[in-house]
This record gives structure tokens, sequence and C-alpha cells, in this order.
């Protein structure tokens, strides 16, 4: 029986290869990006789960004790509910010394790591000097290698960090430092650190599904900061702490005593902290533990890789979404060429075939095709990988997975849209009567009333894509074009080369650079600052009795006429007046207890302006500590996602850390970076020339939103695809169902444009439904989305118009086909039976 039925699949599919086609575009397409999906969530979820015993580490988290200080406001979304405590911003610096003091009172800590990430380490190798990536670099203590399963090519990992001289690297830093030498034993200087370590190990490079991606692990005791940091006790917060239970230990029971241990550990912490602002009340500090294989899927800063998982959710909703629409499509397009083969159905019951028989026979077809689908939606999925992967940002590929994992979801797939899409067609067809379809010896005709109902539904999910994509698309087009309020193009932001404790060497080299950008004819000069986009430090000043972070940014004498930012009221600094870049010396009287201090003269925006009441220029202010001396036109230092803050500026020629340098436009960009790099080689004794321009650091905020556009575009596309599809079927069942219907009315003496509009106005309806149906959800979800910006468009009616209409051309266009055929048609063909 099975045989037969897969003989008649086969001569089914193959007779109608225009339904066949476009049901395996469709199915294919949603089975490829279903695949892509699959592939994408099982590779994030797999993030630190290689790890021996991971289901008993844990990474240490504690009360965030700063986070009234901070500006940041938690952002929910529609799936806040789905993400627990993913969403929950703790503080994961712990102090120093925490790792001793949890080791020596809870036994069932079985060993505990502490890791510390360098700042802007540069590596000197011989006379080669190269700067790593921040988080590449760490401390760690000697334990690393034992309590995580990072395989070490030489050396043991019970002695590679044991001596504080020693330092491990990957295999991919000793092939960049040493080639095909041997490396242990060579010596690695972190000028950065000022350190001479010694090569004691080669750790095999981390696999892409690590949170952490080291290439050089230092001793944690190595740090040249170390007692000091150690003596600090309670009161500093500086190293990522995970820990290792016992084996039979209870996590939740361990959880509640740490807690406890906690309130005491940090009680003299919490209070000194709520001291700094008198409207804070002593905070009621915990101490969490997160699994480590989770950490990755939580928002608080300071972890090497994070997953969005409201992204995996909406993935995982556009994925059912696509499906849905594909498995209706099918059925819409099954009943569609089923409706002729309906008196193929009539004759098997009249000799003799049961329900089942029939039932079977629909189901085989369907699921034949589904495996047909599957495989082709496989080979498209493995061809659009590299292009997913950079939708999402990961690094996806197939030799991460195992085949016998990849077969069985194939397999899988295939049977979910063999019963999804198969189910429904075969019971329909199976419950026809005989007597009725063989009465007159023509097609039965299928009520499409429930076809409808579900086009409507798919057709919304459409619309509602649709006005995502271009509400996304907008917003960033906005964000591009809006005006920082400084000049951001052709700027090359030049990282200084020495320590912050080497001012004089800085300063020397800022006066030559000045001096070369002076006379080099390809340059538009240049200033100096502390800080790149984004850089800024803050600090808390007490204002109408509560402690508000407020921006500190060192900057040089030009800073504003480089930047072309206006200066509203008063002045800006002038190297003719001593006094701008003199330290203050404050009175008793002038002091503010538990307030930060400018100490200097001092330039603010006018956010701040306001803060303060709008004080007088010219005159000492308390509250800042310092001379305000002008005001200048608020400009954005950190992208639109947030509201522009109060912020001062001041001159202190010891904070340089960035030189800004601007490019005349028309020139070779590449030449000039080359002519410049010449004249810093020559300048710093070839140190690390390390430099962005301004508007792409500006850029790369906006990296994870310009990836979800075109996430959200490409599925729109999809849906959009398949949902014509389904159109085309539903068009397809009209037309048959209304063939005889058509040819009394040409013979009446009905025009094909009469035709074709009574044919499509069933169709316009359905698009209108659509859209109303659409239009308040896509409200709702774009204006949730656009809450993540400060400065966001406004979206009128006119971009959901233009939705609507884009809506209907297309559904007009995808069933054209069948009703200017059925238009077109010779009506003695379809009269003749009568």
């Amino acid at each position: 029986m099975l045989k037969t039925n897969l003989k008649l699949a086969f001569r089914n599919i193959f007779r109608n290869k225009l339904y066949t086609t476009i049901n395996v575009i469709g199915l294919g397409v949603a089975s490829a990006f279903c695949i892509l999906v699959y592939l994408y969530v099982k590779n994030e979820n797999s993030f630190d789960r290689f790890h021996q015993g991971q289901d008993r580490m844990f990474r240490v988290e504690e009360t965030n004790i700063f986070s009234s200080f901070s500006r940041e406001k938690p952002q929910h979304s529609f799936f806040s509910f789905m993400m627990k405590d993913d969403e929950q911003k703790n503080m994961l610096e712990t102090p120093m010394i925490f790792a001793g003091d949890l080791k020596r009172n809870f036994p069932e800590i079985e060993n505990a790591v502490r890791i510390k990430n360098l700042y802007n380490p540069v590596v000197r190798v011989g006379n080669q000097s190269f700067k790593e990536d921040p988080q590449a670099v760490t401390y760690a203590d000697p334990d690393f290698f034992k309590l995580f399963t990072f395989p070490l090519v030489q050396g043991n990992a019970s002695a590679v960090l044991s001596n504080k001289s020693q330092v491990v690297i990957s295999e991919r830093l000793a092939k960049k430092y040493f080639g095909n030498a041997n490396p242990v034993g060579k010596l690695l200087n972190i000028t950065s650190e000022k350190l001479l370590l010694t090569v004691s190990g080669v750790a095999k490079d981390f696999p892409a599904n690590s949170s952490f991606r080291f290439d050089v692990i230092i001793p944690r005791e190595a740090d040249p900061y170390y007692a000091q940091e150690m003596s600090n006790g309670t009161n500093g917060f500086s190293d990522l702490l995970i820990i290792k239970l016992t084996k039979g230990s209870d996590a939740f029971r361990f959880q509640k005593k740490l807690d406890a241990f906690s309130k005491t550990y940090f009680k003299t912490t919490s209070e000194s902290m709520a001291k700094n602002d008198p409207k804070e009340k002593p905070r009621d500090f915990h101490v969490y533990l997160r699994p480590f294989a989770d950490a990755h899927y939580n928002q608080s800063r300071g972890w090497n890789h994070y997953t969005d998982l409201k992204n995996i959710y909406q993935l995982i909703c556009l994925t059912f979404v696509i499906l849905v629409i594909a498995c209706v499509n099918y059925v819409l397009l099954t009943l569609t060429s089923a409706a002729s083969r309906s008196q193929d159905v009539g004759v098997r019951k009249t000799i003799g075939a049961g329900r089942v028989q029939i039932i079977l026979q629909y189901y085989t077809e369907t699921q034949l095709l589904a495996f047909i689908s599957v495989t082709i939606g496989f080979l498209l999925a493995v061809t659009c990988l590299p292009f997913f992967s950079s939708l999402t940002g990961s690094e996806l590929q197939l030799a991460y997975f195992s085949s016998g994992n990849i077969s069985l979801s194939l397999f899988a797939l295939a049977m979910v849209l063999g019963l999804v899409a198969g189910v429904y067609p075969a019971l329909a067809m199976s419950g026809l009567k005989p007597l009725n379809i063989m009465r007159s010896f023509s097609a039965f005709r299928l009520n499409p009333a429930l076809s409808k109902g579900l086009v409507v539904i798919q057709f919304a999910v459409c619309v509602i894509l649709i006005i995502s994509a271009m509400v996304i698309k907008k917003q960033m087009k906005y964000i591009n074009q809006a005006s920082m309020g400084f000049d951001k193009d052709q700027v090359l932001v030049i990282q200084q080369p020495y320590g912050w404790d080497d001012s004089k060497s800085t300063l020397l080299l800022k006066e030559r650079l000045y001096q070369f950008v002076g006379s080099a004819s390809y340059l538009d000069g240049m200033t100096t600052a502390s800080f790149d986009f984004g850089g800024y430090n803050d600090n808390g000043h007490m204002i109408n009795g509560e402690r508000v972070p407020i921006q500190e940014l060192n900057v040089d004498y030009n800073y504003f006429s480089f930047n072309k930012i206006p200066i509203l009221k008063g002045r800006t600094f002038s190297r003719a007046i001593a006094s701008d870049s003199a330290e203050l010396k404050l009175t008793k009287e002038q002091h503010i207890p538990k307030n930060s201090e400018a100490r200097h003269a001092i330039v603010i925006n006018e956010t701040l302006y306001n803060l303060l009441n709008k004080p007088e220029i010219g005159q000492f202010n308390r509250v800042m500590a310092g001379v305000i001396i002008g005001v200048c036109k608020d400009y954005h230092t950190d992208d639109l996602t947030k509201k522009i803050s109060p912020a001062y500026h001041k001159i202190n020629p010891h904070y340089t850390g960035y030189f800004w340098v601007r490019i005349k436009a028309g020139q070779n960009i590449p030449k000039v970076i080359d002519n410049i790099r010449s004249e810093w080689d020559k300048l710093t004794n070839n140190s690390i020339f390390s430099y962005t321009f301004m508007d792409e650091d500006v850029a790369k905020n906006y990296d994870a939103y310009l990836r979800w556009m075109s996430t959200i575009t490409t599925s729109c596309f999809l849906a959009v695809l398949i949902a014509c599809l389904g159109l085309f079927g539903l068009s397809g069942l009209t037309t048959i169902n209304r063939t005889k219907e058509i040819g009394i009315r040409k013979v009446l003496g009905a025009s094909i444009s009469n035709l074709f509009i009574l044919l499509n106005r069933g169709t316009l309806l359905l698009a209108i439904g659509s859209f109303i149906l659409a239009a308040p959800v896509a409200f709702y979800l774009t204006h949730q989305w656009l809450d993540n910006f400060a400065y966001r468009i406004k979206p009128d009616w006119m971009l959901f118009i233009m939705a609507g209409l884009i809506a209907i051309v297309t559904a007009v266009i995808a069933v054209s086909y069948h009703t200017i055929r059925a238009a077109m048609a010779n009506p003695v063909k379809s009269l003749r039976s009568e």
C-alpha cells in the first residue's frame, strides 16, 4: 500500500509542475529560515557549556550600589515577562579580597578564580609593539586552567601561572609573535603595565562559543597595583569572580547562606555609599549566583559576550510565523489543485476505497513534498549561512554542529511540516461524498471561507512586518542624518601611546604633533581630549540635595572651534588667561561634603546651565566647585539612544588621552594616514599607532539596530513572498469555483476589465481587512521599539497608508495571473458540460 501511495504521490507531484514548484519554494524558503534560526539559537545556547562540571560553575554578582548614580534606565519589552532576571543589571565586579574570604568561609566552594581585563594593553616582542584587544588580555588566578576547560598545547595547568613572572599565550598569538619557533621561555613585555614576563605555556585557541576569548593570561598577583587593591578591602570593586561548587552541593541552599553572609560582609560599604546621597537609604545588599552557562544572556555590563534574549524570542516568533504562512499556503494550493481531483476521490470511493486510504494517499504526497522541501531548504540555508551570520553578528559554521543532530533536526522539521500542512487537505478530500461528486461528473466546489480567514491573518502579519521595516529604516535614516551638535566628519582619533602617569612624554608629543599638523597641507587642524566618543567620565555633584551624574570632559583650548560647537554665553578657554588652566584652591566654605569638585575654570553645556538654574557667568559656582566662564550649545557625547547629559569642560594638560586630527576634504585617506603614521613613528620611536574615525565610532553604536533592521527586512521579504503564493492559490481556488459563473457573464457581454474587477474585489477586501487588523498591532510594536531611542521619529499615518498600499498592490499582482486567465478563457469550454 505504501509503495502504491508513493507511486501516486510522485505521479501527482510531477504532473502538477506549477503547483509543485510553488509549494517547494514556499516550504523550502520557510525551512531554510527555520534551519538558520535553529543553528543560531543552538549556537548561542552552547556558549560556555563545554567546561567540565559547568553545571556547578557560577558567576558571582552583587547588588549594584552605584545604580542610583547611573543615568541608565532599565528597558522593558514585549518579551520581558519571559526573561526572568536576565534584564536585572547587577554589579559584576567584586572586591579583590572577596574570593579568598569566600573560600575560607564556605567549604562548598571547590574553586574560585578572579579575572580582570587590562585597559588598552600593548605588548612588545623584540622591537615590535602590538596593541591587543582589551577583552583578549587578562589577569587571572593560578587555578584558571583548573577551573575552566581550556586545553594547553604546551605547559602544565597546575604550574603555568604559579609564578607572577609567567604568562600563557594562545596558539594564535604564539604564531603571530614568534612564528614557528617554540614560544615557551620567550620574553613578553606588557609595556602598558610595565611587566616583563616569560611565556610558560601555550593554550589552544579558545572556542568560538566561549564568553572568554583570551589570548594573553597573566597571573593576578603580577598586577602592579595588586597590593594596593587588596588593601582597599570591600571598598574597591575590580574583579570578575567565577566559583565552582563541590559535587553534591545544593546551589539554592548555598545561595541563601551566601546572601546572609553578604549582608554582614558588605554592611559598612553599603552604609558608606548611602552617605554620599542624603536621599538614598542604606541598600539591602545581596550577592547572587548566576549559572555560568547562562551568564551571557544577562544584561549586566562587564561581560565579554552578550546575547540579547529578546532577539532570540523575536527570531523564533518570526520563524513560527513564516512556517505557518508556508503551511497555510500549502493547504490553499493543495485544495486548489485537489478540487480538480475530486472526481478521482469519487471514483476511488465508489469502487471501495475507505476514508483511511484516501487520507494516507494525500498525506503521503504531502510528506514526500515536505522532505523534498526541507532538503532544498537545507541546501539554501548552507548557502545563506554567511549572510545570516552577518545579520545576527554571530560566527556560525556548519562544522560546529554534529551531522547526527542536524539530520535528526531536519527529519523532525519535515515530519512537522508534513503533519501541519497535510492533515487538513487529507481530511477535507477524504470527507467528500461520492454521490455528490459523481452525480454531475463535475468538480466538487470547496468552500473558501476558512481559506480567506487564514489569508487575512497571514497577510496581516506581512503588513505588520512591512510597517516595522519601514519604521526601522526611517528611524535609522533619521539617526544617520541627525546632527550630533559637532563636526564629526574626516576626524581621525589617535590614542596617545604612553601611560597616564607619563604626562611629560605626552605633552612633548602633543606639542610636536601640533607643529606637524600645522605644516601639513592635507590636514585641517588638531585638538586633544581625555576621551573618545562615548568615553566620558561621570562625577557626582549635589544639586538640590540630590547626587547627579555630570560628565567631566578634559579638553584643549581650541576644542570648541575645532568641533564647531557654538559658545552661547561667556567665552571659551584662552591660552592668554593663565587661570583657565590653573587648579583652584578652595576655601573651607566653598566645599560641599561628598561633592565632586571641578577645581578649574569650566565651560558648561546648556543642559547643565539649566539644571543649575542659569547661574552667573564668570563667577565661582559652589555646586561645581569651579568658575563657570562660558556656556556651549548642547551636543551629543553619546549615541541618540540617550538624552544629552549635563556636562562641563575644563583644561587639564595632564589628562590627554586622544589626539583629534581633521583631514581636509577630497584627500586620499589611505595616503594621508600613511603620512601621519610615518611622522608618528619618528616622534614616538615606533610606538603603537592606534586610530579610529570619529564618524565610524558614532556609527558603531547602532550596529545591533542595523543588523536587526536587516533581519526584519529579510523576514518581511520572505513572509510577503510566501503570502503572495498563498494569494495565488486562493485566486486559483476562487476562479475554479466560479468558472461557470465567469463563462455565463462573458456570454452575457461582460468585458475582461469588468471580470478582472469582479474577481479581484474579494482580494482587495481581504487586503484592506488585513491592513485594518495589522495597523494597531504594528503601531504598538513600533512605538515600543522606538522607546529605545531618546531621539526618535514619530510614525505618521502616511507611513501606515503607504504600507497598506504596498500590501494591496502586492496582493493584486499576486492574484492577477488567475483572474486574467479566467477572464480571457473561452466561455464555451467552461459551459460545455452544462
